[in-house]
Parts: C-alpha cells; sequence; structure tokens
C-alpha cells in the first residue's frame, strides 16, 4: 500500500541568500541578543518565514512549516494570497529563528547547502540516535545542534 507524502510548500522558488538575512529582512543583528529579542517578540511576517525556507529544499517539507507556524501547509498557501500581513506570535517566531540560525551555521561549517542539508537529516549518534533538524524546534536542543556545530567549527571536542 502506498503512503501518503507530506505536503510540501510547492511551487516556491528558490531564493538565494542567507536565511537569517532573509528572516529578517536583511537587518543586521551581529550576534546582538537584544535586537534578536526585540524581532521575535513582534514576530516575523509569514511572508518572510517562507523565504526563508525558500533557501533549502530540506526546509520546503510541510512538516516543517507546521512546526513553525503551527499551521497547515495548505492554510500557508492561503494565508499568503491574502493582502493582508499576518505576523507569527513570539514562540512561533523563536523556532523560525532558530531554524534559520541552524540552516545558516552548518552552512558556514559544511561549506556546502547540500552537505548541510544532508547532515541536518541524518541520525547522529552525538545526538543519542536523534536527527539534528529534529531537536533544532526545541530550545535546549538547538543549544546542543549549535554547541555541536561550533565545536567543529573550530575544532574544539571534548
Amino acid at each position: 500500500m502506498p503512503t501518503a507524502k507530506a505536503p510540501r510548500l510547492t511551487g516556491l522558488k528558490r531564493l538565494e541568500g542567507k536565511p537569517l538575512e532573509l528572516l529578517l529582512r536583511g537587518q543586521d543583528t551581529g550576534d546582538d541578543p537584544m535586537l534578536i529579542l526585540r524581532c521575535t517578540s513582534e514576530g516575523f511576517e509569514l511572508h518572510d518565514v517562507v523565504n526563508m525556507l525558500a533557501t533549502c529544499e530540506l526546509y520546503q517539507q510541510g512538516d516543517l512549516v507546521k512546526r513553525i507556524t503551527g499551521k497547515s501547509v495548505r492554510t500557508v498557501r492561503r494565508l499568503l494570497k491574502e493582502a493582508i500581513p499576518v505576523r507569527l506570535d513570539t514562540q512561533q517566531s523563536i523556532i523560525a529563528y532558530q531554524y534559520a540560525s541552524a540552516l545558516e551555521l552548518a552552512n558556514e561549517v559544511f561549506g556546502r547547502q547540500a552537505k548541510a542539508e544532508s547532515w541536518l537529516q541524518q541520525r547522529s549518534t552525538y545526538f543519542y540516535d536523534h536527527v539534528p533538524l529534529d531537536l533544532v524546534g526545541h530550545a535546549l536542543g538547538f543549544r546542543m545542534v549549535e554547541e555541536y556545530l561550533n565545536q567543529i567549527k573550530y575544532g574544539v571536542y571534548q
């Protein structure tokens, strides 16, 4: 019996650029935690989140848009067609920021988008056989992924 395919954000034109730049509309945070806090408290616009997702084939999967927004792909498509801008709430914006930041750091560490995407979706013994992408949506999981990528980036291992 065939399995049902996960809904996807099909029809998105792949966007070039860094995920955080697209999410923050080019605003340079300079890793300023207070600026990031302000941006996530105000909430990102749904359109900006979808632009961030469009930078990555892996991120265009329907499950991820639902993880961030709590809405189905169909609902997100409908909201994008409406002329009224939709803002995510603070928690949704934090999760969107975590996914954008993890992808950007993985790209830096592995040098290529394809390698970063591959690493994000493979089980890792470092994470007790969990998939890094599944951890990113949780605050502590995101910190673990971020710390591990920084260890690889700077060659610091315990």
